[in-house]
């Protein structure tokens, strides 16, 4: 955790700032551990797969994943809307694209597949290699938390995602995701933001606000730099573990 200390900022605020951004942390860790879980069930089937070496996992091997992931969004603490795992092209023995991904349906304890469009030569392609919740964890080798955005060509909701790298034998495998719409993100931070007795956001790392504890400031509005310029205006904290690309950015008065 990375505090930006400002002047004129007491010992008693800092700590009720630090307080508050490890309270966020703890809350979305609920999260961040259904995406392990998911990735620890993909790993399984790498190392299971008899004959691996030759024949490779197919599609068929990675079915055995809807029973974890259906189990793991049931029994979430917050709210996820859909997870599962995106392939990396080519690594299937069956497929060079492939998403195995199931989100909840209308009724309570239903669940659908996610289908996207993966013709490469469509112009409704579902470029996944491209978008940032899956190049992010793969370029940098580290979880990442993209969002909040719209996914046209996915679930079109306002989410944000939750993905991990896959490796096996040091090889990219894909990603292990959970998406988490921002009307259920929202009930779970702003208790927390609440408690600051100041205006306070948290951000994205474009500054993008995900929660707010005032109206000064709404969802998936930009923080203007020159609202974060002011020495005496503001102080700023990154998060750690996977959200470590978000900020608890609290004004003076």
């Amino acid at each position: 955790m990375t505090y930006d200390k400002k002047l004129g900022v007491s010992s008693e605020d800092e700590e009720i700032i630090r307080l508050c951004a490890k309270s966020i942390e703890s809350s979305v860790s609920t999260i961040l551990h259904t995406v392990e879980q998911v990735r620890n069930t993909v790993l399984e089937i790498w190392r299971n797969k008899p004959n691996l070496q030759k024949q490779g996992v197919s599609k068929k091997d990675l079915a055995t994943l809807q029973t974890s992931v259906k189990k793991l969004i049931s029994v979430a603490e917050v709210h996820i809307n859909g997870a599962g795992f995106v392939v990396a092209p080519d690594i299937l023995s069956d497929a060079r694209l492939y998403l195995e991904w199931w989100r909840q349906g209308a009724k309570p304890g239903n669940f659908i597949p996610l289908k996207v469009n993966l013709d490469e030569h469509s112009d409704t392609f579902y470029d996944y290699p491209n978008m940032p919740w899956f190049y992010k964890p793969r370029d940098e080798e580290a979880g990442h938390v993209i969002g909040p955005y719209v996914d046209m060509l996915g679930v079109d909701m306002y989410i944000c995602t939750f993905s991990l790298p896959v490796y096996y034998s040091d090889v990219f495998l894909g990603i292990a995701g959970a998406d988490v719409p921002l009307n259920n993100l929202e009930p779970v931070v702003i208790p927390h933001l609440m408690r600051l007795h100041k205006p306070a956001v948290l951000a994205n790392d474009d500054f993008r606000v995900i929660s707010s504890n005032t109206s000064r400031w709404l969802v998936g509005d930009f923080l203007m730099s020159f609202q974060l310029s002011r020495s005496s205006n503001s102080q700023m904290i990154s998060l750690d573990h996977s959200v470590e690309n978000w900020r608890l950015v609290v004004f003076e008065e």
